[in-house]
């Protein structure tokens, strides 16, 4: 299966959950901002083979509230990730426009509401760079997809504070030819984002 039809499915399975999760909760506009760290990988989950790249994210949020368990959202944001190594000359590091698409299991106790979320994030290439240079024409994808899963907590009732991790794991072959191979590399990042949503 190739990573726009891996990315097809995620994104049918996130719209059958927006059916399912829109319940009586009203609607909710946030800002996120916060920390991104990853890699370019081609061993499995975790960040590693092209080094890694700390940048920042933020951006908007939109969704149902957390009066009901069962929720769903979609973000705006604009992420750094990739690799940087100095050395390297299949470094890329990578700006993105980033649109998650989750569903959110939420535990409405009060002012203080843990949460977890999955769903399919589509990425559109803003900008990358290499060592020396912007990174060279090669046909590679300026359109990416992944899979998102996350958990946090949210900190008061109409205005609240959000607090959040997630590991974004890349579905979409990078098409980077390093000197040693030229197997799949996709993205795999952690992000630690703080927000205020209303």
């Amino acid at each position: 299966m190739n990573s726009l039809t891996r990315g097809g499915v995620l994104l049918l399975g996130a719209l059958a959950g927006i059916g399912l999760g829109a319940g009586e909760a009203h609607a909710q506009v946030g800002l996120k901002a916060g920390l991104s760290h990853g890699s370019i990988s081609n061993t499995g989950v975790l960040p590693g083979d092209l080094g890694g790249r700390t940048g920042f994210a933020a951006g908007l949020s939109f969704g149902t509230g957390y009066e009901t368990p069962l929720g769903i959202g979609i973000e705006l944001l604009y992420a750094q990730r990739g690799s940087e190594e100095p050395n390297n000359p299949s470094s890329r590091e990578l700006d993105y426009i980033d649109i998650p698409a989750y569903v959110r299991l939420a535990i409405p106790a009060g002012s203080v509401q843990p949460f977890a979320y999955l769903g399919p994030q589509v990425s559109f290439e803003v900008d990358c760079s290499t060592v020396d240079d912007d990174c060279p024409d090669t046909g590679r994808p300026t359109t990416t997809y992944a899979g998102v899963v996350g958990a946090g907590v949210r900190l008061g009732t109409q205005l609240g504070i959000t607090i959040e991790a997630r590991y974004i794991y890349g579905l979409t072959d990078l098409d980077i030819e390093t000197i040693t191979d030229e197997d799949s590399y996709e993205d795999r990042s952690f992000v630690i984002l703080a927000g205020i949503s209303f």
